[in-house]
């Protein structure tokens, strides 16, 4: 069974983002072993050069990275902060894509080229993040992530479930399915497994 890594780009514990990265989870978990990176096992200082040189601050994200590489595809859910993604999304992609730079005679490689990844974006007015996942399309493009044409945004997410766990828009809820149908088959085939 292949892996999906899906990293919620907010540490908020309540935040929509999150409830949308664990509503994805459900839907893909019967088809996929599912991993979701939890915001408080990622502690990474702000991204400066000057901390490279710092073995405690490279062994922080070594267990970071692995669980990228490792991931046969990846679901970015990122929150819209001013137009782009969380500082914390870009801060753990920042530290995560200099290991292959740092330590490259170790063995360390691109953990995101090639890779199939999907963006997701939930927000509690009407844009559903589209700005934000723009600017995490150009960053994930950059290092050379396979990203799907097609992306789930979730707009006015505040009201978007139902007491029941279900979305209450069934549109939606169909398009959800459909794309995460089409995401999974993307990571299949580059793995010669047949569609689902």
């Amino acid at each position: 069974m292949k892996t999906i890594l899906i990293f919620p780009g907010s540490q908020r514990k309540q935040s929509l983002n999150r409830r949308l990265a664990d509503h994805l989870e459900l839907l893909l978990k019967q088809a996929f072993y599912v991993e979701m990176l939890d915001g408080d096992t990622v502690d990474l200082p702000l991204f400066n050069q000057d901390l490279e040189n710092d073995n405690e601050v490279i062994e922080q994200v070594k267990p970071v990275y692995e669980r990228f590489l490792k991931a046969d595809g990846l679901i970015v859910a990122s929150p819209e902060y001013n137009g782009s993604v969380s500082p914390y999304l870009k801060n753990t992609v920042d530290w995560v894509s200099r290991l292959p730079r740092l330590l490259a005679e170790e063995g360390y490689i691109n953990p995101f080229h090639g890779k199939p990844l999907l963006l997701a974006g939930a927000t509690p007015g009407q844009s559903g993040g589209l700005l934000g996942l723009q600017n995490a399309r150009n960053v994930f493009a950059y290092l050379g992530a396979l990203i799907l044409a097609e992306q789930i945004t979730l707009p006015y997410a505040a009201e978007a479930w139902a007491d029941d766990g279900s979305l209450t828009d069934p549109y939606l809820d169909a398009y959800i399915k459909q794309t995460l149908k089409r995401f999974g088959n993307v990571v299949n085939r580059l793995s010669g497994i047949p569609p689902l």
